[in-house]
């Protein structure tokens, strides 16, 4: 007699067990399917920070290449001209009448 109630016992331990098993094993596949999404998320982050940093790149180039040209005389010359209303030495002004 003594027998039959140790196997009862055996199954429901097993079934426990079973039971925590299958429990554990749903919560790993919903923190699983959490961390793809949040992973996925990451991902179109990177992209456009990849791409902001693309436009910051040729900006820097543009201002680069801006600060040689400032350096020029021509480009003092033409600053000169448009915010100055200067001309050169061989150049004529005409005006308009209003």
């Amino acid at each position: 007699m003594a027998r039959k109630k140790y196997k009862g016992s055996n199954r429901r331990e097993i079934i426990c067990i079973s039971a925590v098993v299958f429990i554990l094993l749903c919560v790993m596949l919903v923190q699983s399917s959490q961390l793809k999404d949040k992973n996925a998320g990451y991902v179109q982050q990177i992209e456009k920070l990849n791409s902001q940093l693309e436009d910051e790149s040729e900006r820097t180039e543009e201002i680069a290449q801006l600060q040689e040209k400032v350096k020029t005389e021509e480009y003092a010359g033409e600053i000169a001209k448009e915010k100055l209303g200067m001309v050169g030495e061989d150049e004529i002004l005409f005006r308009a009448q209003n």
